[in-house]
């Protein structure tokens, strides 16, 4: 009798600790400093088990429509336990389907993807963008910067001009220091 009741006890202990253990929080800073600009959190959305979080320069209007640069990071509890390669492969599939120009790849166990957006009827610029993704305990979590480009007249219609910005840019990024934690 008392074993079974050691054993109802220690299942309930194991069943109470691996929620606790799979309940991690993703921890993420209310400032980021990138190329001695400081961004500050302007907007936090959550849907079921993903977050994203706008940052802007602080001596910015910091109005989440019209920015020039900004970092999203992007929280995914990853419940459906997509790995990062299924992840470098929606998004190869997703960018093949627009008119971008693209790099994706994995590297030091990072998802990193440096792209190049073209202007739209919307928006009259290019977009560079470099994101970097990592999987932990929590989930996924992933740091963008993107930065809006006026457009030269020369550079209109050859999106390749603005590789080596991009270029030069993910260099910069890769060095930035993981910022989100898992506690």
């Amino acid at each position: 009798m008392r074993l079974l009741r050691w054993l109802k006890l220690s299942v309930i202990y194991l069943l109470t600790s691996c929620t606790l253990l799979s309940s991690a929080d993703f921890v993420v800073p209310s400032v980021v400093n990138f190329k001695g600009v400081i961004y500050q959190k302007v907007t936090d959305t959550s849907l079921d088990a993903m977050q994203q979080m706008l940052y802007l320069a602080q001596d910015s209007t910091k109005d989440p429509n019209n920015w020039q640069q900004g970092v999203l990071i992007f929280l995914d509890k990853n419940k459906t336990g997509k790995t990062l390669q299924s992840r470098v492969a929606l998004r190869q599939q997703h960018f093949r389907q627009q008119n971008t120009l693209a790099k994706i790849m994995l590297t030091d166990q990072e998802l990193r993807t440096e792209v190049i957006y073209p202007p739209t009827e919307r928006f009259d610029n290019v977009q560079l963008e470099i994101t970097r993704g990592r999987d932990s305990h929590c989930g996924y979590s992933q740091i963008q910067f993107a930065e809006k480009r006026s457009i030269s007249a020369k550079n209109w219609q050859n999106l390749t001009a603005y590789q080596q910005a991009l270029s030069t840019l993910a260099n910069e990024f890769a060095q930035l220091p993981w910022l989100i934690e898992c506690h």
